[in-house]
Formats: structure tokens, sequence, C-alpha cells
């Protein structure tokens, strides 16, 4: 509970600061936007810099973390399939949301008060494979679903693109290239980092409560209640059982692994349900739900690994 509190009050500072009136829901995108373009990428490209080349890419980490998500996103798929029938596009989101988590604004600050700061590579590693995997995965689908096969070549150049020019991935690569040719970076430059890059935890997660404050009085509990406990605790075991028993990772690797399961829904899959116009209120409504139940899942999930 000690190492998960920081992490939810800061949450609950930015829901309360919108009911009393202090800030509107509005500002969260330009919260976001600091941390999305700037903190966060600062302080990825510094965790990255100062790291041992050969310790930056964690290959089992990243397999067992896209298995995962494969195997929970076309379980959820299934279900929705089975249980709704509501079609591809609703399969896609669904899919989506029940297996990449918050694993930055979310995943990052816990992980970094849980484990140490070079968790924070590993969070971003996941995410990292959420955008790559389940972002571009989930966009296909429902294009694929409106699209004919022309557009289909274009949507994928598009997505291309867009990975290329986020910001996580280019921070990714300067860090790498960084570390491989030169090492840690000036004092100066560190200390720049560490300044700027220490504004990315609480900024995101003020950023997150308000979201949420404007964002309440939407919810819808049922098919939103299956979705959201199949992401918060069948979709760790999925994580722990491929990581355990296929990959033979074991340890702090391990817990770090589950734990970024184990995260509520990240605002990109709201951000994705309303761009494409597909289930947006059950999504805003499964962020708000699975958010608060994952005060009680991971603090379970901490407690069993003895963090």
């Amino acid at each position: 509970m000690q190492t998960i509190f920081p992490v939810f009050a800061l949450l609950a500072a930015g829901y309360a600061v919108k009911r009393l009136g202090w800030m509107q829901p509005a500002y969260a995108e330009g919260l976001n936007r600091f941390v999305y373009y700037l903190a966060f990428p600062v302080l990825l490209f510094i965790v990255i810099a100062r790291t041992p080349r050969a310790e930056i890419f964690k290959a089992e980490f990243l397999g067992a973390w896209t298995a995962a998500l494969l195997v929970g996103y076309f379980l959820a798929g299934a279900v929705s399939l089975a249980w709704q029938r509501d079609g591809i596009a609703a399969m896609a989101v669904r899919g989506f949301n029940t297996s990449c988590g918050n694993t930055s604004m979310v995943g990052i600050p816990l992980c970094v008060a849980a484990f140490g700061k070079d968790a924070a590579l590993l969070a971003v590693l996941a995410t990292i494979a959420n955008a790559v995997v389940g972002v571009s995965m989930t966009v296909l689908f429902i294009e694929s679903s409106r699209q004919t096969a022309a557009s289909r070549a274009q949507l994928v150049g598009r997505i291309a693109w867009s990975l290329a020019k986020n910001p996580l991935m280019i921070s990714f690569v300067l860090g790498f290239a960084c570390a491989a040719w030169y090492g840690a970076p000036p004092p100066a430059v560190s200390s720049l980092c560490d300044m700027l890059g220490g504004a990315a935890i609480p900024c995101s997660l003020v950023a997150t409560g308000l979201f949420f404050a404007g964002h309440t009085h939407r919810i819808a509990y049922s098919q939103a209640s299956v979705f959201t406990f199949i992401k918060l605790i069948v979709q760790p075991l999925i994580g722990w059982a491929i990581a355990r028993y296929l990959f033979g990772i074991e340890g702090r690797l391990l817990a770090i692994l589950v734990v970024l399961s184990a995260m509520p829904l990240a605002s990109t899959c709201f951000v994705i349900a309303q761009r494409f116009d597909v289930l947006a209120e059950e999504t805003s409504s499964m962020m708000i739900i699975s958010t608060v139940a994952s005060l009680a899942t991971l603090s379970v999930l901490l407690g069993w690994f003895g963090v």
C-alpha cells in the first residue's frame, strides 16, 4: 500500500481539483501533450542512455509481453464475437481494451516506485509493444472492416509513418544511440533530463485524474464490467503463465511483467474508440471502473510479489 498510495493519491488530486473548480478537464489535454511529447521522451532517453547497451533490449521480456498481448487480445475478441456479436470493429476495440493497459501514465510511475528507476525502461518497452502491435492491429481491423483493399495499403503506410514519428520511439532510438556510441550524457545534460523527466510522473497522473473527472457521468456497467474482469484478472494470469512457463522468466522481471499486465485501461483506448466511433461509452466506463478496481488488484499483486 505504501508503494501504490502516491500513484493513486495523484490520480485523486487530479480528480479533486476538477470537482473543486480549480481546473477543467480540458486542461488534461495540455498536460498530456506536455507529458507525451516532452517529459516522458526525456525520461526515457536518460534512462536508456545510462543503461549499458547489452541490457537495453530484454528479448525474453518483449517476447513474453507480446505473446501475452496477442493471447489476451484474441481471447477478448472471441468473447466479444460470441457474446455481443456486434462486428469486427467492436471486437478489435474490446481486444485492445483488455490487452493493452496504461503502462505509461500509470505503469511507469508505479514500476519506478515499486521496483526502482531502471524499471521504467521495461514499462516503456511494454508501451512501445502496445503501440506497435496493439494500436496497429486495432486500427487495421477497424479500417479493414470499412475500406477497400486499395485504401488498406495506404493505411499500412500511415500507421508505419505514425509509429516512426512517435516521440517515445524517437527517444528510444536516440537513447540507444547515445548509450551505444557515447555513454552516459554529460552532467549538465543529465541534470536537465532529470529535472524535465521528473515532471512526467506527477503531471501524467494528475492529467489522468482530470480526465476521469470529466467522464464519470458516462459510466455503463454491463459489458464494461465483464471486460474489466478480463483486463485486471485474466490478462495478468495470461502474462504470468506465458512468461513463467514459455519463456522461463522468474523473480523481479516476472513481477514487473505481471504488474504491467494488470494496469487499468489506457487513455489511448478511449482515443481510438472515440476517433473511430466504436464503443466510446463502454471504453470510457471501462477506464473508470478498471482504474478504481486496480487499486485493490494491484495492491494484492504487489503484496504477492513482496513489494
